[in-house]
């Protein structure tokens, strides 16, 4: 029914934004990369939009780029996945550092998602893996060669092993900008570990 919301922010509660537009204060369910992303209190925003109805419920949930919105939509259709754990799961992590742990079966990634189990984690890489493309699978910032999914893969293991190790994904992703990528999963991860302890 909504496609997006153009308003002025007002502010942040638990999990969610509130955005007035023609006098209404919309509450917008959010994520926590796009809560981030708020500018400050007044200042105009837009949010691409999802409305939930159901029995005993009708909720907005909004995200600050479509591909967010995309993967909030796709992570519902997994069964046992409802709106809450699909928030949780794109508040941990990044859009692409998402589609890199659901396409290598990185089960421990997806398990930091608040009420994400194994089973349930199992459940999201064996239904979303095929439907997601190699070529959607590519952080920007990472610099990769789309054309070499070794590289891909490779850097996907080594993100999520870095993260597993207790480092943030900014720490991680900046310190893997520098190292050699072409690399075993291996070498790129001890360079990656010997370049974040100095």
């Amino acid at each position: 029914m909504y496609e997006y919301i153009k308003g002025k922010y007002i502010g942040i509660n638990k999990d969610y934004v509130i955005v007035e537009n023609s006098g209404i204060g919309y509450k917008i369910f959010t994520s926590g990369a796009t809560m981030s992303s708020m500018p400050k209190n007044g200042e105009e925003i837009m949010l691409y939009l999802e409305q939930i109805v159901r029995e005993d419920f009708i909720g907005l949930y909004g995200f600050d780029s479509k591909e967010e919105l995309e993967m909030f939509k796709l992570l519902l259709t997994v069964s046992g996945v409802g709106p809450k754990a699909a928030l949780s799961l794109l508040s941990i992590s990044r859009v692409n550092n998402l589609k890199y742990a659901i396409m290598i079966g990185d089960e421990k990634h997806i398990c930091r998602g608040v009420g994400i189990g194994k089973k349930t984690a199992a459940r999201i890489i064996l239904e979303i893996k095929d439907k997601l493309k190699p070529d959607e699978l590519v952080d920007s910032s990472l610099e990769i060669d789309t054309k070499d999914n070794e590289n891909v893969m490779a850097l996907s293991e080594a993100l999520s092993a870095l993260i597993a190790l207790g480092y943030s994904e900014k720490e991680a992703e900046s310190v893997l900008k520098k190292i050699d990528k072409n690399d075993s999963v291996e070498n790129i991860i001890k360079n990656a570990l010997k370049a974040l302890m100095g």
